[in-house]
């Protein structure tokens, strides 16, 4: 009887571990279930010690598989947060520091305005000049 439960245990860790799902425990369960009936009859013990053998030999394999599986979250759980808290830290302002840099370097920046830029920019201002303000503080357009 202890090799049929150290079997569905076994099989319970392996299902467990390979992320099958929990339907994959019934084919082992239906063979660890008649295992223990077939090794009960065979040693001649009562029914009720059978039915408590099978009803352990049932057990055994989902008890395997969820501490496997647990085991088996908690530690790919426990790796990914080392590797996220090891790693160093790079800062979005950083990275656009160095990038600012790196194109500062390789090119330069114009000294002045294009010509059409510095030909808008002074129409934009004679035209500021020559708005005058009424009471209310809007802006109205004085013909000269």
């Amino acid at each position: 009887m202890t090799i049929v439960l150290i079997f569905g245990a076994v099989a319970g860790v392996i299902l467990g571990l390979g992320r099958f799902k929990v339907l994959a425990l019934l084919p082992v369960i239906v063979i660890v279930a008649a295992g223990a009936i077939g090794n009960g009859l065979a040693s001649g013990l009562e029914p009720r010690i059978i039915a408590f053998g099978v009803l352990v030999a049932v057990v055994c394999p989902q008890i395997g598989y969820l501490v496997s599986s647990l085991a088996a979250g908690y530690i790919i759980a426990e790796y990914l947060r080392i590797r996220a808290t090891s790693r160093v830290p790079v800062s979005l302002h950083a990275m656009q520091t160095e990038i600012g840099q790196q194109l500062r370097t390789e090119l330069e920046l114009p000294r002045q305005l294009p010509r059409e830029m510095a030909a808008l920019l002074a129409e934009m201002d004679e035209r500021e000049r020559s708005r005058s303000y009424d009471q209310s503080g809007r802006a109205r357009l004085v013909n000269h």
